[in-house]
């Protein structure tokens, strides 16, 4: 039985040292493996970032540096008291580009928002004043798809090339909604409400915020705040 005993045992020994040798073997590609990708991912990232530096990709991702200032701002509620009357046509919003990287305007969208009024319906057919919380969105600043007796007239010589330069003014005007379409690029909305005539007006010594926003990246590019003038001073 003495005899027995040692020979399992030393069979069980030489077993045991025999696994412990193949798992041991095994690990050493695994971990040799592991390093030449993580070290071929290495260069990978290193090669691909050269790229983009000097394909110049990464000017995509760089926020336009601008400085565009509120030269002017008059106004007054179209439906209101004789005090602070004023037509649509007569909000006016005078913005300059006063230095930094050109703007494209199809990808340029801008928001004001202030106290304010527009118009529902047909005026004389069941149509409506609504007054309060106005906010105006241009989904963007080319010509398209708005009142080109406002908004083309009055800025023709910046919307030429496509691009607000250093140096060129931008006239907002609270009729530069598309007349008789619902396709219009300026949409205006009072108290939650959307269903307007697009055009706005905002009340005469209230204060007003303007956003101009990258619509590619979704940046704030500027943001301003004025008092409105009452137009007929």
């Amino acid at each position: 039985m003495s005899a027995c005993r040692q020979i399992w045992c030393k069979s069980f020994r030489g077993k045991s040292l025999f696994s412990g040798e193949s798992e041991s073997d095994a690990s050493v590609p695994l971990i040799g493996s592991i390093l030449l990708l993580l070290v071929l991912f290495v260069i990978t990232g290193a090669a691909f970032s050269s790229f983009l530096s000097s394909s110049g990709s990464y000017v995509n991702f760089q926020l336009p540096v601008i400085n565009i200032n509120i030269e002017s701002c008059e106004g007054g509620l179209r439906y209101g008291s004789d005090a602070e009357r004023a037509r649509f046509d007569e909000n006016l919003i005078v913005l300059v580009h006063e230095g930094g990287s050109p703007l494209a305007l199809k990808t340029t969208s801008l928001k004001i928002q202030g106290y304010g009024n527009s118009y529902q319906g047909i005026v004389g057919d069941g149509g409506k004043v609504l007054k309060g919380d106005t906010s105006v969105f241009y989904t963007d600043l080319s010509s398209e798809k708005k009142n080109p007796d406002e908004y083309l007239a009055r800025n023709r010589a910046t919307l030429k090339d496509g691009y607000w330069t250093a140096g060129e003014k931008l006239v907002l005007c609270g009729r530069d909604s598309a007349i008789g379409t619902e396709d219009s690029s300026v949409k205006v909305n009072v108290n939650g409400v959307g269903n307007t005539t697009d055009n706005y007006g905002f009340k005469a010594g209230s204060e007003i915020t303007l956003v101009i926003i990258d619509t590619e990246g979704r940046n704030v590019l500027a943001k301003r705040t004025a008092v409105v003038e009452f137009a007929g001073e």
